[in-house]
């Protein structure tokens, strides 16, 4: 079982940890915190990794506001511009017109609120990825370490994954962690095998004798 909070577009380590989980526990009773992946996602773009904002209606109590509270200023053209980055950034990449379509339709139906927003692009990623865990909601909030790790976004990832192909990899080396787009764009059917087979890292070390 993991725990985790929802994400825009989840990045390929947590979509490990989600596919080698038999069920997936959602903890939606956290409250939104600034400099995480809730409201942002990272793509490899021609100049580097590229983050994509999703701008939120601030509130004097953000700080402290319940996440599932939060809602999309969908009065800027977010969406639309994140579409175009998205296009520029893969549309050399070996899946993306397989995906591009399905992709612009998720866009034009977006919800108020930016956690249901991010449970729907969390559902796509698992659909289209093999990802078959059975998924439960948490009571309260869980005060998982491991879910408030993977949401963080200035932290160091806590897998290192194994190379696959990215866009703009002889330019800048093999990047992460990036979206669970990125991994969709370049393996495509494959994305589900490339998540199965980095389960090994989520075995724990065996233990040091003498």
């Amino acid at each position: 079982m993991v725990t985790l909070h929802p994400s825009y577009f989840m990045d390929v380590v947590s979509l490990v940890y989600a596919y080698h989980a038999g069920v997936i526990t959602w903890d939606l009773h956290d409250s939104f915190i600034k400099q995480t992946y809730r409201n942002r996602t990272v793509i490899a773009a021609a100049n580097g990794k590229l983050a994509l904002q999703i701008p939120i209606v601030h509130t004097k109590s953000e700080h402290s506001a319940p996440y599932k509270s939060i809602q999309i200023d969908n009065s800027q053209p977010w969406a639309s511009n994140h579409l175009k980055s998205i296009q520029s950034a893969y549309r050399s990449s070996p899946f993306y017109d397989y995906y591009a379509h399905e992709l612009m339709a998720l866009f034009t139906d977006i919800p108020e609120k930016l956690q249901d927003w991010n449970l729907r692009t969390a559902q796509y990623l698992f659909k289209r990825m093999n990802i078959q865990a059975a998924i439960t909601l948490s009571d309260d909030y869980t005060a998982n370490k491991t879910a408030a790790r993977l949401v963080t976004a200035k932290t160091a990832p806590l897998l290192h994954l194994d190379n696959y192909m990215q866009v703009f990899q002889e330019k800048f080396g093999f990047l992460q962690p990036l979206s669970g787009l990125d991994l969709l764009f370049n393996e495509g059917p494959s994305a589900g095998v490339y998540l199965k087979s980095q389960g090994y890292k989520l075995e724990p070390a065996p233990a040091s004798h003498g």
